[in-house]
């Protein structure tokens, strides 16, 4: 089932999905104050395991994992939205990630993000990537 944007403008599901877009979009312009406001503190990121098999656990590594965000990119990155699944306390959202990489090279990757939330904050985050073309990208 795939609702757009749009469909979920209302209710708890439309601002849930404005939360998880908020929270990557803080993410890639490296916004730390912004993004570590959007996350409970009991907040846990997993990334694909050939990025790392432990997930970033609490808000300390999470502020942490932002501010590196500011080796990847100039002057930050910016993501396309190509599809938006929003169902009670679970956002799914399938983008397109743009940006230069400090080798001087263009970045544009597919990347698919799940979320759940509890109270209006993220609460789990698990990103998906094909690290192969990313790693290629930023080198």
């Amino acid at each position: 089932m795939t609702i757009s944007s749009e469909a979920t403008s209302m209710g708890s599901e439309g601002e849930n999905l404005q939360v998880a877009k908020r929270l990557l979009a803080s993410l890639l312009s490296a916004d730390k104050d912004q993004a570590i406001g959007l996350i409970t503190e009991d907040f846990e990121m997993s990334l694909p395991v050939s990025v790392s098999t432990r997930p970033i656990s609490g808000i300390g590594a999470f502020g942490k994992y932002v501010e590196a965000a500011t080796k990847v990119f100039v002057d930050g990155a910016v993501f396309e939205e190509i599809n938006a699944v929003s169902v009670r306390d679970t956002v799914v959202l399938e983008v397109k990630v743009i940006g230069r990489a400090r080798s001087g090279r263009q970045y544009e990757n597919l990347y698919v993000h799940w979320f759940e939330l509890e109270a209006g904050k993220v609460s789990r985050w698990r990103e998906h990537v094909d690290t192969k073309r990313a790693m290629e990208l930023l080198s």
